[in-house]
């Protein structure tokens, strides 16, 4: 036990003698400083109440009261106290002098911005004791309405610093209710996204799962049933709960479907569609070009699937949001991987906006989820999709 707070003991004397590394001034307070210092030098040099001419010392003096300024942001407390000696010294020296009322002016309000309002109280009640006595010594043939309006002056800084640090506080306050009620309207917009999410899958669920029972009950019944008229009125059931069945789910999803967005009218395509988005790009004035490298790969019908989907996105954004002349798409397998690129000449239209919109975010989720990724942004002048997508993410075909 003794030996451990001996080794305390001993690092606790290291941490003080290690020297203090001051932080590098600012190059505006080491500006302000030798502003203040010049002119404090100026002014014992000029000064009409020194009959002996102007003394050497006052420059160290001035340099002295000065200097620390230039870590008055950074070491508010410590400017103050080490400006205090200089200015006295000076002021035995000079005389009553502007320049270091204004020196003092300067830290006084630096420690009040910087700090708190108990440290601002307290300041104000050393200085005025001080600056009261040293005014008193200085000044004493004025009248004591000079003297009381002399110690105002000098401490008004206080309270104005105290002003600046208070609507700074009220502001960073403000700012930060405004994140903070933006961060909690963005969890409940995710909350009734998850929410409605969950009703919609269990609509789906219960509508969707009552009717694949009943179509499998009576599909068994109607293929061991040797009359071929219960057979039919089992069929004809069958369509009919289907039908609805049908009708429930288009329902649904038109509700999560966007405004104006079309209803598909067949199966999903693999890449055995492209050709038709080639002639649909060219249609809309856009020469297009498209390559083809595959080998005896056979892509799974997923894959295929979302590599459709990611080519048909990037030619429906060419079409809306880009002033393309040519367009380009490039769709091999390398090693155990698919590629998918497309790139154009154009510019964003006016309006147009770069970030990802629903068709980048629907592209990334659907690569996403097979294992993949799509970068796009812009390349050459014009824009580019490239798509990875991993040849065993998909459903065997």
């Amino acid at each position: 036990m003794g030996l451990r707070r001996e080794a305390d003991d001993r690092a606790a004397r290291l941490r003080y003698l290690r020297p203090v590394n001051l932080p590098r001034p600012r190059p505006l307070d080491v500006l302000i400083a030798a502003v203040c210092a010049a002119a404090m030098v100026v002014e014992a040099a000029v000064n009409p109440e020194r009959a002996a001419g102007f003394d050497p010392l006052a420059i160290p003096l001035a340099l002295l009261a000065a200097a620390p300024l230039a870590w008055r942001r950074s070491r508010p407390i410590g400017a103050l106290l080490l400006c205090v000696p200089g200015l006295i010294a000076f002021l035995l020296l000079v005389g009553p002098a502007e320049a270091a009322t204004a020196t003092a002016m300067i830290a006084l309000y630096t420690a009040a911005e910087r700090g708190d309002r108990r440290r601002s109280i307290l300041i104000a009640a050393i200085a005025a004791v001080f600056l009261g006595g040293l005014i008193w010594l200085l000044a004493a043939h004025e009248e004591t309405a000079v003297k009381a309006l002399r110690l105002l002056i000098l401490l008004s800084p206080i309270g104005v610093g105290e002003i600046v640090r208070t609507r700074r506080e009220l502001g960073e306050a403000e700012e930060d209710r405004r994140e903070a009620l933006e961060h909690e309207r963005e969890e409940e917009a995710r909350r009734r996204v998850a929410a409605e999410r969950v009703r919609i899958a269990r609509e789906l669920h219960d509508s969707l799962g009552h009717a694949l029972v009943a179509i499998d009950v009576r599909a068994g019944v109607a293929r061991h049933l040797g009359d071929p008229e219960s057979a039919a009125t089992a069929l004809a059931e069958i369509q009919a709960v289907s039908g609805e069945a049908l009708g429930e789910l288009r329902g649904t999803i038109d509700l999560l479907r966007e405004s104006g967005e079309p209803a598909p009218t067949r199966p999903g395509q693999g890449l055995d569609g492209v050709p038709e988005l080639i002639e649909t790009l060219r249609a809309g004035g856009v020469e297009a070009d498209a390559r083809f490298d595959l080998g005896a790969t056979e892509l799974p019908r997923s894959l295929g699937l979302v590599a459709y989907r990611i080519v048909q996105e990037s030619f429906t954004n060419i079409l809306r949001h880009a002033d393309a002349a040519r367009a380009t798409l490039e769709v091999r397998v390398v090693g155990r991987r698919l590629e998918i690129e497309v790139t154009d000449d154009g510019t964003m239209k006016v309006g147009a906006t770069a970030a990802p919109g629903h068709g980048l975010r629907g592209m990334a989720e659907r690569a996403e989820a097979l294992g993949g990724s799509v970068e796009a942004g812009p390349a050459g002048g014009g824009w580019r999709v490239r798509a990875a997508l991993p040849l065993d993410g998909g459903l065997p075909a």
